[in-house]
C-alpha cells in the first residue's frame, strides 16, 4: 500500500488525494503537522530535504512534487484510460499546459490565497498581490478561448489538468479578477466530480 505524507491545508497534497481517489488507489495518509513545523524537523527532512508535502512512499521509494507523483503512478499502473496521451505531440502540448497551469495560475493563486487566508491585512504585500491577480486574469482569458468551445481543458474530458487545477480554482473567487462565464462553468463542473468532492468537500 502507498503512503502519502500530507497536510489537509496543502493544495498540492490535495491534488494527489484527488488523483488517488480518481484512480481508486489504496493508500494511507501520514499527517505532517505543518502548523507545528514538523516539516522542518530532522525526521521529515530525511524524507524530503526541501521540507514540503506531499511525499509519496512506495515501499522504500520516496517521491515528492505533486505532478511528479501523479506521473509516476500513471506510468506505473498503465491504466486503460491514461491521463497522458501516447501521441508524442499531444503529450507535449499537455505538458506545456501543465507548466502554464503551474506558473500562470497556481503560483500567483497561492500568493493571493495565502495572504488573505493566513496573513493579517496590515502585513499584506498589495503590489505583489495585485500583480498576481493580473497574471491570473490574463491566464483566464486564454483558458476562456479553450473552454468557450470545450467542456474541459484537454481532449474535452475531465483529466490531468482538472486534477491539478482543482484545489486552486476552489478559491478563484478570492483572486480579485474577472472570470469569464465559460471558466466559471468549468469550475462548477470540476467541483462536481466525485473525486474532487470527496477531497475538497464541495
Amino acid at each position: 500500500m502507498y503512503s502519502l505524507y500530507s497536510h489537509p491545508n496543502s493544495t498540492y497534497s490535495k491534488r494527489v488525494h484527488i488523483y488517488m481517489k480518481y484512480r481508486k488507489l489504496e493508500y494511507e495518509t501520514i499527517h505532517v503537522a505543518l502548523d507545528k513545523l514538523e516539516n522542518r524537523k530532522k525526521p521529515f527532512l530525511q524524507i524530503n530535504p526541501y521540507g514540503k508535502v506531499p511525499v509519496l512512499k512506495d515501499g522504500e521509494f520516496l517521491l515528492s512534487e505533486s505532478s511528479a507523483i501523479i506521473r509516476y503512478l500513471e506510468e506505473k499502473h498503465q491504466f486503460s484510460n491514461p491521463l497522458f496521451p501516447h501521441d508524442l505531440q499531444k503529450r507535449a502540448l499537455l505538458n506545456q499546459m501543465v507548466n502554464q497551469c503551474e506558473s500562470e495560475y497556481c503560483f500567483p493563486n497561492s500568493v493571493v490565497y495565502f495572504s488573505k487566508k493566513f496573513v493579517p491585512e496590515e502585513k499584506w504585500e498589495p503590489k505583489r498581490m495585485k500583480d498576481s491577480s493580473k497574471r491570473i486574469g490574463r491566464h483566464l482569458e486564454i483558458v476562456d478561448s479553450i473552454l468557450s468551445k470545450d467542456q474541459y481543458m484537454f481532449a474535452n474530458q475531465f483529466g490531468l489538468l482538472e486534477i491539478l487545477y482543482a484545489p486552486f480554482i476552489e478559491h478563484n473567487q478570492m483572486m480579485d479578477t474577472n472570470t469569464p462565464d465559460s471558466v466559471e462553468n468549468w469550475i462548477k463542473r470540476v467541483m462536481e466530480e466525485r473525486a474532487v468532492k470527496d477531497v475538497l468537500g464541495t
